[in-house]
């Protein structure tokens, strides 16, 4: 057994690994997608998972089972699960990196390897120079080109996703707000901001005893190290691997160094520029007049930013995109808020074998979120041979019973390589709401294969559109311009999907469409009951994209959207 215990992101690695290689043998995705799952909830557990694998209280844990719990004791005793063990044995290291590659999926990295022999990311780069990928069928040029392209970007700091981030630094808060020294406290740094990805969690208090405040901190039962502890400030890593910054700071300047810590960097920068121009000079502990020497500080954001002569700016605006001209317009948009959604118009049930809860469950957890409409959009290629037609009997038994909630019949359908739609237009026309989304292929003309299905009349929405995976794979090489024109011309909506590992449209891609005239809807993309809550990523999203109400087609009432839809 180690000597000491591994830590939750530790275990995770091997889980998320072990996936990796099942995908690069065939195996079935629900064995994948289970371990992808395992390691997650490892990732965010709040007490050390190896522990409670030894106390036999893992598989108390929502998705953790005796399997899973079994598989973590292992690395605890002899520091690798065996099944990776044994799949590492059989497959070279370097091949699970190809998965990294955005132009690569495991089918396609498998056959590299096999067929090729290639089993180095330096030789997958050599052979795509020597243009000898193009020898398998189904490889091109364009396969060559785009794996080339990103062999040469910068490899991307592996960052923490802000669905993990977001619910610790707001519990660190809440327990930070109950100690009997604190007065204030708040999340800042980029969570605050709500980035779809993070570093460390910043967090800024004032106390009547900050060093009390910083030695609690220290003490929390879920600090797993503790890297820096003084009077103010103290830096923990909780057994998930998350880094927590805590500041506690002059309540009569709490606001100045609020709002400096907050960020970010541009805006801060343009900020200070602009408070230069007027003979001020600012930093995170004041505002000095230059020509008086006189130094203004403040208790609150509001009263800094009325100083400088601007509106109050929300975090999620300050990335130095407009945002200090428009305050000083007092032009700030009423950003779209989460209780203006009334409805969710992507979720997937058991009808999808990647579905978690039945088509009942989803649709009373959604109801019970206050939303009037859901509609139940699972995979096209899993309602065929008479199960579309049936799954729509399920809808209308449970329609009638819960009235007047309405729930729409509705289908998620891939778009193939030639732009068609795996559905036909018959079952298509039944449906009150079709996404389409891209699901493979991504380096097949996948700007020319959304432009046709949006021609599509059927088709009321994208899902997804460049589907990137965060910390995964990049984006498909759309061109997001003329997509969002054929969306105007077409009357076809665009999604925010507020998956953690997709929020995909980007918030500066939403504002984008936005700002071309296209209807933007913020949906869960949900496989299971507590996705539904990732509806707050997705308006986080919408809110750094400037987004207001109006702006989200899934504002309005049902009665009101259907006006959106193509006629």
């Amino acid at each position: 057994m180690a000597a000491t215990l591994p830590r939750n992101a530790q275990v995770a690695e091997q889980f998320d690994l072990l996936a990796d290689l099942l995908e690069l043998e065939g195996e079935e995705q629900f064995r994948v997608i289970a371990y992808r799952r395992a390691a997650e909830l490892i990732r965010s557990a709040a007490g050390p998972i190896a522990q409670l694998a030894l106390d036999g209280e893992a598989k108390k844990l929502p998705g953790v089972g005796k399997t899973i719990e079994s598989k973590i004791v292992q690395i605890v005793d002899s520091g690798e699960i065996e099944a990776l063990t044994k799949r590492k044995a059989r497959i070279p290291s370097g091949v699970a990196e190809f998965l990294r590659l955005p132009a690569l999926g495991p089918k396609t990295a498998r056959r590299i390897w096999q067929e090729l022999g290639i089993t180095t990311v330096a030789d997958l780069k050599r052979a795509a120079e020597a243009e000898r990928l193009r020898t398998l069928p189904g490889l091109g040029a364009k396969t060559e080109e785009r794996i080339l392209r990103a062999l040469a970007e910068k490899p991307q700091e592996k960052r923490t996703l802000l669905a993990a981030a977001l619910p610790a630094v707001q519990a660190v808060v809440d327990v930070l707000r109950e100690h009997p020294a604190s007065t204030q406290v708040s999340e800042a740094g980029s969570v605050r901001r709500r980035t779809e990805t993070v570093r460390d969690l910043d967090i800024i208090a004032t106390a009547s005893d900050p060093a009390a405040l910083t030695d609690y901190l220290t003490k929390l039962r879920w600090v797993s190290e503790v890297e820096a502890h003084g009077k103010t400030k103290a830096t923990v890593v909780s057994h998930d691997g998350l880094r927590f910054d805590l500041r506690v700071v002059p309540p009569d300047s709490y606001g100045n160094l609020l709002q400096h810590f907050t960020g970010s960097k541009r805006h801060n920068v343009a900020l200070r520029e602009d408070a230069v121009r007027r003979g001020l000079s600012v930093s995170e502990y004041g505002v000095k007049e230059v020509e008086s020497g006189e130094v203004f500080t403040a208790v609150s954001e509001d009263e800094l930013y009325e100083r400088l002569g601007y509106q109050w700016i929300p975090p999620e605006l300050r990335e130095g995109a407009g945002e200090l001209e428009a305050a000083r317009r007092g032009e700030l948009p009423e950003l779209v808020d989460v209780g203006d959604l009334r409805g969710d118009l992507h979720m997937h049930s058991t009808w999808s074998s990647d579905g978690k809860n039945t088509l009942e469950e989803m649709v009373l957890a959604a109801r019970a979120r206050g939303y009037d409409y859901v509609a139940v959009t699972d995979h096209a290629h899993y309602l065929r041979e008479g199960r579309l037609q049936a799954q729509w009997h399920e809808i209308a038994e449970l329609a009638r019973q819960l009235e007047p909630f309405r729930i729409l019949r509705g289908v998620e359908v891939s778009i193939r390589a030639d732009g068609s739609v795996d559905m036909s237009d018959d079952d298509l026309a039944g449906c009150d709401w079709v996404m389409a989304s891209l699901h493979s292929a991504f380096d097949k003309s996948p700007t020319e294969r959304v432009l046709t299905a949006m021609e599509n009349p059927h088709v009321d929405c994208l899902g997804h559109l460049t589907a990137r995976k965060l910390n995964r794979r990049g984006g498909a090489d759309i061109a997001l311009d003329r997509v969002f024109e054929k969306a105007v011309d077409t009357g076809t909506l665009i999604e925010i999907n507020s998956q953690p590992d997709r929020l995909d449209l980007r918030d500066v891609h939403a504002r984008a469409a936005a700002e071309a005239g296209v209807q933007l809807v913020i949906s869960t993309d949900s496989h299971e009951l507590g996705a539904l809550a990732y509806m707050e990523l997705g308006v986080a999203q919408a809110r750094r994209a400037w987004l207001t109400k109006k702006q989200v087609a899934n504002t309005r009432t049902w009665r009101q959207l259907l006006k959106l839809k193509k006629p």
